[in-house]
C-alpha cells in the first residue's frame, strides 16, 4: 500500500513556532492535505507529550490516532540538536529521531537528561556527538531510527558548509553503520544528494520541517512509501531498505538556503546580496563580511559522483502559494484558506492534483493554468538565500540546479 508521510514537524515548543498548533488541528490539517503518517514533533517536551498521551491513542503496531480521526496515523519524533567538539573546533547539528513506542521514548529521555535539558525547547540541544547518540540509540532499539536532517543546510546540516565536514563517515564515526536513510531539505533534492559516492547506498526521504499548521507549510515536502502493513516496523523497514515510492520536493532554487548570499537585514543599507557558486564570491560586496554559502555550493565542494539519478521523485509548490499568487493575499487569509479547504475536499487531498488523480473541476481556469505550469516545468524562481525563500516565476523555465 501507498502511504505519504511527514516525518519531521514541530510543535508549538520550539523556537519560531506556531503556538497554534495542537494535536487535534494537526490531525485535520493532515486529513486535508492527505497526509496519512505524520510525526509528532517534539516528542521530548513533556509539555507536548503530555498533549500526545491525553488526546491520541496508541495502537499495538507503535502509532498513534486522534480517535475522531483515525485514519491519520502519527509517529513518535522529535528533531533534535547535537553540540559537541571535533578536533577542537565546536560542532552543532540537526537529526531527526523515530520511536516505536511510549515506553522505549521514556528509557530514552531519561537517559538523554545526562546531557540536555528536555524541558527548554521541543527541539533539545543535547552535549553529546552524534556517534555516542546514533550508537547509543541502536543499544536501547534497534528500531530507534536517526536520521541526519537537512544534511547540506549550512549552519545545522551534518553536511553543511559550517560543519566542514569532508564525508558522513568523517561527521558520524561508528554511527555511520546505523544510518539508513537522510533527509534532503527544502534547498536540496536527490539529485544533488546522488552527486556524493557515499550517499548512494541510503534511502533519501523528504519531510516538511513545519513550524506551523498552515497548509502551504505542513506536508511542503513528503514521502511516498511502500508498506506491507500499516504500522510502525513497516514505516522504518520500508524506509531502511529504500521502498520509496516518490519523494515530493520543493525545487531547490525556492529553499531559504540554496544560492550564497546576505539577506537585506544583515546590512544597514537594507541591501540584499546573492549569488551562485559559479561566481566564486566569498565575502558580501556590501558589508565586506563571508557570505552564507548555501547549499548549491557545498554540493559542488563534495560532489564526486557522476552516477544517473534513479530516485523518483516530483517537483511540486504548496497549492495554497499558487492560490495566494493567482488570487492575491497572503496564503494563511481565511479568503484563501478556504478556497484551498473547498479544493481538496472536493479532491480528496492536495496530493491527488499533483499526480493528476481528479478531474479538477473544483479548480478555476487561473488556478488550473498554473498548476499545468508547475507540473510541466514551465516556471522558475529567483533563488533562495541566507534565510529568504525563493520568488516564483510563472511562465518560463531556468534551470539553476545542475550539479
Amino acid at each position: 500500500m501507498e502511504k505519504i508521510c511527514d516525518l519531521h514537524i514541530h510543535s508549538r515548543y520550539s523556537g519560531g513556532t506556531s503556538n497554534l498548533i495542537n494535536v487535534q488541528k494537526l490531525a485535520q490539517n493532515c486529513r486535508l492535505k492527505g497526509i496519512d503518517i505524520v510525526g509528532t514533533g517534539d516528542c521530548f517536551h513533556p509539555l507536548w507529550l503530555k498533549e500526545i498521551n491525553l488526546y491520541l491513542e496508541e495502537d499495538s503496531v507503535g502509532l498513534f490516532f486522534f480517535p475522531k480521526i483515525p485514519q491519520v496515523k502519527f509517529v513518535l519524533q522529535s528533531e533534535v540538536e547535537l553540540l559537541w567538539k571535533h578536533n577542537s573546533n565546536q560542532k552543532k547539528a540537526h537529526f531527526i529521531i523515530l520511536f516505536p513506542n511510549s515506553d522505549k521514548l521514556k528509557d530514552v529521555s531519561e537517559f538523554l537528561t545526562r546531557f540536555g535539558n528536555l524541558n527548554q525547547d521541543g527541539r533539545p540541544v543535547l552535549k553529546i556527538s552524534p556517534e555516542k547518540f546514533i550508537v547509543s540509540m541502536n543499544s536501547f532499539d534497534k528500531m530507534i531510527e536517526v536520521i541526519p536532517a537537512h544534511i547540506f543546510t549550512p549552519f545545522y546540516g551534518i553536511l553543511g558548509n559550517n560543519l566542514q565536514f569532508k564525508s558522513l563517515k568523517e561527521a558520524l564515526g561508528d554511527g555511520f553503520k546505523f544510518v539508513h536513510a537522510v533527509e534532503t531539505g527544502l534547498s536540496a533534492d536527490p539529485t544533488m544528494i546522488r552527486c556524493i559516492f557515499e550517499l548512494n547506498n541510503l534511502s533519501i526521504i523528504s519531510n516538511s520541517d513545519s513550524h506551523s499548521l498552515h497548509f502551504h507549510r505542513l506536508g511542503r515536502e513528503a514521502t511516498n512509501l511502500d508498506l506491507n502493513r500499516l504500522t510502525y516496523r513497516d514505516i522504518i523497514n520500508s524506509v531502511r531498505e529504500n521502498k520509496i515510492i516518490k519523494t515530493y520536493e520543493f525545487n531547490p532554487s525556492e529553499g531559504k538556503y540554496y544560492y550564497d548570499g546576505h539577506r537585506a537585514r544583515r546590512h544597514c543599507s537594507n541591501n540584499s546580496y546573492f549569488c551562485g557558486p559559479k561566481r566564486k564570491v566569498i565575502y558580501c560586496p556590501v558589508c565586506g563580511n563571508a557570505l552564507t554559502k548555501g547549499v548549491l555550493s557545498r554540493v559542488y565542494e563534495l560532489k564526486d559522483s557522476e552516477i544517473p539519478i534513479k530516485e523518483n521523485f516530483q517537483y511540486i509548490v504548496p497549492l495554497l502559494h499558487l492560490i495566494s499568487i493567482d488570487y492575491g493575499g497572503p496564503e494563511y487569509s481565511n479568503k484563501n484558506v478556504s478556497f484551498y479547504r473547498n479544493i481538496v475536499e472536493a479532491t480528496n487531498g492536495e496530493y491527488n492534483i499533483w499526480e493528476n488523480n481528479t478531474d479538477f473541476y473544483p479548480i478555476p481556469y487561473e488556478l488550473r493554468e498554473a498548476i499545468d505550469k508547475i507540473i510541466s516545468g514551465n516556471y522558475w524562481f529567483i533563488p533562495g538565500y541566507d534565510g529568504v525563500y525563493g520568488k516564483l516565476q510563472l511562465g518560463q523555465s531556468i534551470n539553476h540546479i545542475k550539479v
